[in-house]
């Protein structure tokens, strides 16, 4: 077989360099190489425990993307060869492409915790026969242990209480969510959590996972205390997987993930990476990012498919903002750039503007929510470094708003004298709208800024 593009790996990142692929190069034939026919929506994994109840609801279908022209191939590549442009698969004939882009995602990692192996010790992986094939026995969990306060953790966490299991959360670092939150913002969501029923245990640390006749039964802390437990989710992270790219020459990172250009190309001609599986870096410092997630991954996916075949200078990738957002039912929240803390070790000098508020207005309509925004600008330039906003629902659009501040590099006044739309329903009163009054707080406080 021969096409012009072809893609390995059916997740958000490849799905997304296809349809940019098609887009642009609508003369192209486009190729999609992955293992399953049907694949889960990643980000929507932990919710199919409990507010989604069935996995086959958290299935994207492939529909529209082959109705655009895009083809689809279930089978397994299991060898690059480069210098002849060819892919060997499993079961299918080879294939030959002039385009490829490596899309191969991640895998959970397991830290080396004595008793990591034992029945009833479960990681979140991706793969749509792998989470049926514990679905039923991770409901049943009555004394459930999350390892790990990412945001797997966190919602794994908050799922599990809906099912009536008694669930402790450890986090090593000194609050939930370390690396997207400062410590004063993510306090209230931590609250919220533990109202639910998550007993929240963070600067604590597994030594050993306890267990009889091959199960687990608990977990032994440093301090020697054992929490008792008949399921213990590690949500430790996870690793890129690369070993098909490895095999095949493709330079790898410190960090384990594929190395690449702004423009997402490997070291080998006609060859792109894009997702988890590519080495990343932060926006700002450049240093290697371990942060995965979906939205960058698509973000890389689409320069890549519009860059296949030409350069053009404004289809680039300048490193990963880290934006994300989730929620634990009645609070949300979202995060984008550094944080405050790890702006500061970075050695910036930094001015914090903050806004408490609500979102709707007037305030007494329903469901309206408390709203708190930070914003992190540099003392000097007053361009923004990162944001980090608790609210309803509309926050996860508000830092996506965020977000392209933080791209496009905008300062302290420009957020201060923005332009936006409200309505009392949806979004804080037109005085009051907290973007722009974090930054006046932030403007008021940088001497001898020049609007």
């Amino acid at each position: 077989m021969k096409y012009d593009i072809v893609i390995i790996g059916g997740n958000p990142s490849g799905g997304s360099a296809a349809a940019a692929a098609r887009e642009i190069y609508k003369d192209k034939k486009v190729l999609v190489i992955r293992k399953e026919e049907k694949s889960l929506i990643p980000c929507g994994i932990p919710y199919v425990f409990g507010t989604l109840e069935d996995v086959d609801n958290d299935v994207k279908s492939i529909q529209p993307a082959k109705n655009s022209g895009i083809d689809f191939l279930i089978d397994e590549v299991q060898k690059i060869v480069p210098d002849e442009k060819r892919l060997e698969l499993k079961t299918s004939e080879d294939v030959n492409y002039e385009k490829l882009i490596v899309a191969t995602g991640s895998t959970p990692v397991v830290p080396p915790i004595e008793g990591s192996t034992l029945k009833g010790v479960i990681s979140i992986g991706k793969e749509i026969d792998y989470i049926k094939s514990i679905h039923a026995f991770l409901k049943e969990g009555k004394d459930v242990v999350v390892i790990g306060a990412g945001f797997i953790g966190v919602e794994m966490s908050n799922e599990m209480v809906k099912l009536g299991a008694k669930v402790t959360l450890i986090e090593a670092m000194d609050t939930i969510l370390p690396l997207a939150f400062d410590e004063d913002v993510i306090a209230a969501p931590a609250q919220v959590l533990s109202s639910h029923g998550v007993e929240i245990r963070v600067n604590t640390k597994v030594s050993k996972i306890e267990g009889n006749d091959g199960k687990v039964s608990g977990v032994r802390l440093d301090s020697g205390e054992l929490i008792t437990a008949d399921r213990v989710i590690m949500a430790t992270g996870y690793r890129p997987n690369v070993s098909l790219a490895q095999e095949a020459g493709l330079s790898i990172g410190s960090s384990g993930g594929i190395i690449t250009d702004e423009y997402l190309r490997t070291n080998y001609d006609g060859i792109f990476a894009v997702g988890d599986c590519v080495e990343h870096r932060d926006f700002f410092t450049r240093k290697q990012s371990r942060l995965m997630l979906a939205s960058t991954g698509a973000s890389e996916a689409r320069i890549a498919g519009m860059n296949l075949y030409d350069l053009r200078v404004v289809r680039q990738t300048k490193g990963s903002i880290a934006i994300f957002s989730t929620s634990l039912d009645d609070i949300s929240m979202g995060a984008a750039g550094l944080t405050e803390k790890s702006a500061l070790a970075e050695g910036f000098q930094v001015v914090i503007g903050q806004n408490k508020g609500v979102d709707h207005h007037p305030a007494c309509l329903p469901d309206t929510k408390e709203q708190m925004v930070k914003l992190i600008f540099s003392k000097c330039a007053g361009v923004i470094l990162g944001a980090q906003i608790v609210g309803g629902p509309s926050t996860g659009e508000m830092i996506n708003i965020l977000g392209l501040a933080i791209q496009k590099h905008m300062t302290v006044s420009e957020l201060a004298i923005m332009q936006y739309g409200t309505q009392p329903l949806l979004t804080a009163g037109p005085g009051n709208y907290p973007i722009v009054l974090a930054a006046m707080n932030a403007l008021g406080k940088i001497e001898n800024f020049k609007m």
